[in-house]
């Protein structure tokens, strides 16, 4: 009896799913660099696609295809922003 209800609920998105958690794994693993910047880069991709397909499929999980977004914005730009300030601190104490 309470399996009719269980199918008539909407599902949440796989992809929207993956993104948040490989974009919170990006985060962590920023500081080994090349691991935390390709993490981002797949769940930016997956949160991308999660995001089309919640519209077009009509699914839950929106927010957390969103804050996959977010989250693999983060693990991609810190990496960045921790290899350039190296590159200046390493010139700074060249000269």
């Amino acid at each position: 009896m309470n399996n009719v209800k269980a199918s008539q609920g909407s599902v949440t998105n796989g992809k929207a799913i993956a993104s948040l958690v490989l974009g919170i794994l990006s985060i962590l693993f920023v500081i080994l660099g090349y691991v935390g910047l390709i993490l981002g880069i797949a769940s930016l991709t997956l949160g991308i696609i999660g995001l089309q397909e919640t519209k077009s499929l009509k699914q839950e999980g929106k927010k957390l295809a969103v804050s996959g977004i977010v989250c693999s914005g983060l693990g991609i730009l810190l990496p960045i922003i921790l290899v350039v300030s190296a590159i200046i601190a390493f010139m700074n104490m060249a000269s």
